[in-house]
């Protein structure tokens, strides 16, 4: 594996991680609705400005993001990431 391609899908997973959470922050009333009655959030009188499809893909890239960025760090802190790099 080339040297730049573990550094270009960290950054990657890292902007995408970055850019959902804002979102998603951005549009709290609409993933409050979202998890109404899943959880103890109360949704604001105000109509959502995202649909729920949009705040569902949001989370799920959110969750991925996160996922990879953390699986990415761990292989690079343990050392794997250098064997791979060769």
């Amino acid at each position: 594996m080339p040297l730049w391609l573990f550094s270009a899908l960290f950054a990657a997973s890292v902007i995408v991680t970055l850019i959902a959470g804002i979102w998603l922050l951005l549009h709290l009333t609409a993933l409050a609705r979202a998890v109404e009655g899943n959880a103890d959030v109360v949704p604001s009188p105000k109509r959502p400005r995202a649909s729920r499809r949009a705040v569902r893909f949001a989370v799920v890239a959110f969750g991925a993001g996160l996922l990879l960025t953390v699986t990415m760090q761990i292989l690079a802190t343990t050392g794997v990431a250098n064997a791979w790099a060769g």
